[in-house]
């Protein structure tokens, strides 16, 4: 081969190389621009998983507690979804069995984007672990503070703690009626006796004689005994803190045995549920109760959700914990929203958190009841509402802001 020729073939297989070679790079080029995070959402439904107790004793609350979450999903597909993709809330029944609770939380650790619940406080214990040890922000938006804060921040408390948000309304009651001598019905479950406390605290800031608290056995089925104690301590004040349907017996044994005002009987926000009102029926007219939702409230969002829960369960109004979970779907819709999450399973780690950081620390966040904001995973102004009971319904009497 002549040195000519040799030139000539050399040429042309470098031109071939380079040729092979920027195609190679022109593809990759392109494989590389369709891995670039387009910011669009990737999935076709939004699914957040809900751990909750519809099944065993309470699971008339996980119904409720049900139904709020479904009723927010319902309303925000009808409005176009989150992101313009439609949400469902997947009902996962634990009910009162941390084991299974734990097992429930297992499922999903390694795949939910959120999640909410679990409910109740024994399968908060138990499953919250796994949730955090995986990353997975679960909101457990019916618990106390003081059971939440255990897995911040992968949890949010839907209250501020127990000892600063009771103890306002209680001062309040208790200066409108002028009382000097309180005693308390408590039945050790969950964060009531730590309500209990707050309570305390609450009519001592009132300079009231707080009298030793009567115990509420859990199985307790008749109240004479228990009444006959506390009566024996001569109160002019009752606080409860106690089951719902066992609150209503004991006022109607109170009454039986001459009890009078009931202005000066004062119930905890967990005792408004529908068990209060059908077995005290007017037995419990006149009773004071306070909560963080005003059932009297006047805005076209709450009269239809008002509506909605009624035409559902027979004319029965809305408990508070309703909106609770109702409340946390929205939330989660706004922060998907709000930071871009995608839904991407790529992504699952770091959209976790972006949920995450979002609502632990929302501001003006629009609930159904009132606008509200988090800190650290805490609510900085949410307000308490004292009511009289009358046939049933709650009438306002006064709303109690924390300064």
């Amino acid at each position: 081969m002549n040195k000519k020729i040799f030139v000539v073939l050399l040429v042309l297989l470098t031109a071939v190389a380079l040729t092979g070679w920027a195609g190679g790079a022109q593809e990759e080029a392109a494989t590389g621009a369709a891995e670039e995070d387009t910011g669009e959402v990737v999935v076709e439904e939004w699914e957040i998983p809900f751990l909750n107790v519809l099944s065993g004793p309470i699971a008339s609350i996980g119904e409720y507690l049900q139904w709020g979450a479904d009723r927010a999903a319902q309303e925000i597909n009808e409005a176009g979804g989150i992101a313009g993709k439609p949400v469902t809330v997947k009902a996962i029944d634990t009910g009162m069995s941390p084991e299974k609770g734990s097992v429930e939380m297992a499922k999903i650790a390694d795949s939910a984007l959120v999640s909410m619940g679990p409910v109740p406080e024994p399968v908060i214990m138990a499953a919250m672990p796994i949730a955090v040890e995986n990353g997975l922000y679960s909101m457990t938006a019916t618990t106390s503070y003081e059971y939440a804060v255990e897995f911040f921040p992968w949890s949010i408390s839907w209250f501020a703690p127990t000892k600063e948000k009771l103890p306002p309304v209680v001062t309040e009651w208790a200066k409108m009626q002028d009382l000097d001598r309180v005693v308390q019905f408590v039945e050790s479950y969950g964060p009531w006796p730590g309500m209990a406390e707050a309570h305390e605290i609450g009519l001592e800031a009132a300079g009231v004689e707080v009298l030793k608290q009567v115990d509420v056995p859990t199985d307790a089925v008749t109240f004479g005994p228990l009444v006959v104690k506390a009566l024996e301590q001569n109160p002019d004040g009752i606080v409860f803190a106690c089951n719902a349907e066992k609150i209503a017996k004991i006022i109607i044994e109170l009454k039986s045995r001459g009890w009078e005002d009931l202005n000066n009987l004062l119930v905890f926000n967990s005792g408004d549920a529908p068990e209060l009102y059908t077995t005290g029926g007017k037995q419990i007219n006149g009773t004071m109760i306070y909560n963080y939702t005003n059932d009297a409230l006047d805005t076209p969002r709450w009269n239809a959700y008002k509506k909605a829960y009624m035409e559902d369960h027979d004319g029965t109004r809305p408990p508070a914990l309703s909106t609770h979970y109702y409340d946390a779907v929205y939330m989660i819709k706004e922060a998907i929203e709000e930071t871009g999450v995608t839904g991407d399973p790529d992504k699952l780690k770091e959209e976790r958190i972006k949920i995450r950081d979002y609502c632990n620390n929302v501001k003006n966040f629009e609930g159904i009841q009132f606008t509200w904001s988090m800190s650290d995973g805490v609510p900085t102004d949410k307000p308490l509402f004292l009511f009289e009971i009358q046939d049933g319904d709650k009438e306002l009497v006064k709303e109690v802001r924390p300064e």
